[in-house]
């Protein structure tokens, strides 16, 4: 029973997980690494029969992982550089200027989350890519309820003030 309850976990979160470590870290091996970090550990110590419990705890874990990757590959303006590729490259236009709007728009935005602090680009990408609830975002921070709302509300507040800046040509201060 247990068994097939990894199984379909793994299955259900192999590909997200994958994705958000991969974009966090912009490198194939350093993801895949990651990832099977943290359905190794997963395995050692989860003891949780809810699903979305599993998948807040999974992306907590390898949320840590990450950091702790982090933190011992990089300082932290590589880190910026590493977190470049938050976006995956796909084009569903294929008219020349539609395509290098959606570019820069891309590097835009990409600039724009390299200037955030770790935990802001953290519960934005999970809020906005992954879908992430209030109460999935409270468990993988480990946050309250009110912190996260209070962090979401300041991370997407923040955003929109660098993006009013590089809208001005005011992108090289601070």
């Amino acid at each position: 029973m247990k068994a097939q309850l990894w199984s379909e976990w793994f299955a259900q979160y192999q590909h997200p997980l994958y994705r958000y470590l991969y974009r966090m870290c912009g490198s194939r091996e350093i993801a895949e690494e990651l990832l099977q970090e943290t359905f190794y550990r997963a395995m050692l110590s989860l003891s949780i029969q809810d699903a979305r419990q599993a998948r807040a705890w999974l992306y907590k874990v390898a949320r840590n992982l990450y950091i702790d990757w982090l933190r011992k590959k990089t300082s932290e303006k590589s880190m910026l550089e590493n977190l470049r590729r938050l976006f995956s490259p796909s084009s569903r236009s294929y008219e020349p200027e539609a395509v290098y709007r959606q570019k820069e728009d891309k590097e835009r935005v990409e600039w724009i989350l390299q200037q955030l602090p770790e935990r802001m680009r953290t519960i934005l990408y999970l809020r906005q890519v992954e879908e992430f609830s209030y109460q999935e975002l409270a468990a993988t921070l480990d946050m309250s309820m009110d912190q996260v709302k209070v962090t979401l509300h300041r991370a997407r507040k923040k955003f929109r003030e660098w993006e009013q800046r590089v809208e001005g040509g005011v992108d090289n201060e601070r």
